[in-house]
């Protein structure tokens, strides 16, 4: 496919950024989704992250079909949230959007997600599942998880669904992002920083054939999650660790949601009775915004915040 040199105003150049590993099997169908998008002002940066099978040959020979295409390469492997950090920060688009190795996008995707994101600062869209031969699961990632768009900081406080592979968000919100953390995944990263400007919004149309297999680094969930922890201790550390990361960045102007996380972080450090009290109440006041993403009827979320007298999360 022949480069295509656009410098209208109406479409500002947006950055499709990939971090790929031992991804020779699916990526070149990946890639050739990316280039039939129907924007017309686009820029592909992909990194292979040290891969020892095909894929860094198969980015060079498309690399080599396409001048749109940047190929980097890392000398030793970063694993994905070390990539992707790398590759962001290599994106020269006012807008970003993200892709995993291994799934296939409408042709439309971009082109859609633009025309919608209005004055947020992200957008993502719901997924089609498909298995690893590209057929059809007969589920979207809205039958599994409560997609919404994300208004408040504290939205992000139990986790949150708005995965990278569906995502466009403006490059400005990445200014003071970096080092990103390696606690969380640079997908949930991204989506709360966006939170903390113009917010989230969702769109309701399957843009991705999102591709389930064994190879995964994150999927959807069908089946049940291997354990993430070797004890309820570890468990425990990545927790305090990440609502201090959102206390940290949740801005100043956002006065109400920074002071209910900077105290929650506190009281999830601590074990003693008034801080036991304390973050049952916390999440008591504001378990409408906290539990927003978890599918759980308005019951379901009053008795939440009392098991965290006992423990967090």
């Amino acid at each position: 496919m022949p480069s295509i040199q656009i410098n209208n105003l109406n479409f500002p150049l947006i950055s499709i950024v990939m971090a790929c590993y031992q991804g020779e099997k699916f990526v070149e169908e990946q890639i050739q989704s990316h280039l039939d998008q129907d924007y017309p002002h686009l820029e592909f940066i992909y990194l292979d992250d040290a891969s020892t099978d095909q894929t860094s040959a198969i980015l060079q020979k498309m690399a080599q079909e396409d001048t749109r295409i940047k190929i980097y390469q890392n000398e030793k492997n970063l694993g994905y949230v070390g990539s992707f950090e790398k590759v962001l920060q290599l994106a020269q688009g006012e807008w970003i959007a993200l892709s995993d190795q291994d799934d296939l996008w409408d042709k439309h995707k971009i082109s859609r997600l633009f025309q919608a994101i209005g004055t947020f600062s992200l957008i993502y869209s719901d997924s089609q599942l498909i298995d690893d031969r590209g057929n059809s699961l007969s589920k979207k990632m809205s039958d599994l998880k409560n997609q919404i768009p994300y208004s408040s900081p504290l939205m992000y406080t139990f986790g949150a669904w708005a995965p990278g592979h569906s995502m466009l968000f403006q490059r400005s919100i990445l200014a003071q992002a970096f080092p990103f953390p390696r606690f969380v995944s640079h997908d949930y990263y991204i989506g709360f920083l966006a939170t903390c400007f113009q917010g989230i919004t969702y769109l309701p149309e399957s843009l991705v054939k999102y591709r389930q297999h064994d190879q995964n680094a994150i999927g959807a969930n069908l089946k049940k999650a291997p354990k993430l922890y070797q004890s309820g201790e570890e468990r425990d550390k990545r927790i305090q660790q990440r609502v201090r990361l959102l206390a940290e960045f949740c801005p100043n102007e956002k006065a109400i949601e920074k002071k209910v996380l900077m105290q929650l972080a506190l009281d999830f450090s601590s074990s003693q009775l008034i801080s036991r009290i304390r973050r049952v109440s916390l999440v008591m006041k504001f378990r409408d915004l906290m539990l927003a993403y978890k599918k759980k009827g308005a019951l379901a979320k009053w008795l939440y915040p009392f098991k965290l007298f006992f423990r967090i999360y």
